[in-house]
């Protein structure tokens, strides 16, 4: 089973991205109920015994409830594979302290260090062929700066499966924030 640890997008966060859809074509929009912001790539699991240890170190972990602040849009690019459209997230000292617990929870149960720098952001689709000329003033013209946020009560455990246009998500745990 594939897993990852995420924040679900919420309304009227998600309602607000969703927004979104059609405004730039070529792209292959996510549908809104899969927003959500990765906190910890997990990957394949099969070890019933590593699921359950997994589930006990998330369960343990103790964080407040916090807000998550829409902010810029953006793309990462890589060779040879569709670009990803994203909306970036204010980073706030909430959302990392939460994001070091998971990878920490993550590390004491075998899992190696994450690779990449934690780049807070929701995904809103893929681009096969990224148009410079058309891209760069999308971007630039939504933003969300206008406070665009959601307060989020939790964080799950997902699984993901390809799906035929779009991966599909399942949370198969979710861990409560206190208030």
């Amino acid at each position: 089973m594939r897993l990852f640890i995420a924040l679900g997008i919420p309304h009227p966060l998600s309602s607000r991205l969703a927004e979104l859809r059609g405004s730039l074509a070529d792209v292959t929009w996510m549908p809104p109920e899969t927003y959500h912001l990765t906190l910890r790539f997990i990957g394949e699991v099969t070890d019933r015994h590593l699921m359950e240890d997994i589930h006990h170190a998330l369960s343990a972990i103790r964080a407040p409830s916090f807000d998550l602040l829409a902010d810029a849009p953006g793309l990462f690019e890589r060779p040879a594979a569709p670009a990803t459209l994203w909306m970036g997230v204010a980073r706030n000292d909430s959302l990392l302290h939460l994001q070091r617990k998971v990878d920490t929870a993550m590390r004491r149960v075998g899992m190696e260090d994450r690779r990449r720098r934690f780049v807070p952001h929701i995904t809103l689709g893929s681009i096969p062929h990224p148009d410079p000329a058309r891209l760069g003033p999308w971007l630039g013209r939504h933003g969300m700066s206008d406070g665009a946020a959601a307060t989020i009560h939790a964080f799950s455990l997902y699984s993901s499966l390809r799906g035929k246009e779009s991966p599909v998500y399942e949370v198969l745990e979710d861990y409560p924030l206190s208030p």
